[in-house]
């Protein structure tokens, strides 16, 4: 149920990526972080938070996601 929840969730914070609304798409992707074991989506999760970290200007934070992503993959 919590990996169907993940996904749901990575797809909320697409929708919210592709308006723009990078603050509502990184809750949605941290929220999905949370209920989520599953490498390959985790993977995706940190590389989109990553993506909405450097459209927000918060280059501390898409470092940070873009390396945990490396080390997933």
């Amino acid at each position: 149920m919590a990996e169907v929840e993940a996904a749901q969730l990575k797809e909320e914070g697409n929708r919210h990526f592709q308006s723009q609304d990078y603050k509502a798409a990184t809750k949605s992707y941290s929220q999905a972080l949370k209920l989520t074991k599953d490498k390959s989506l985790l993977a995706t999760l940190y590389r989109n938070r990553a993506a909405c970290g450097l459209k927000m200007e918060s280059y501390v934070q898409a470092a940070s996601d873009a390396s945990r992503e490396t080390v997933i993959v």
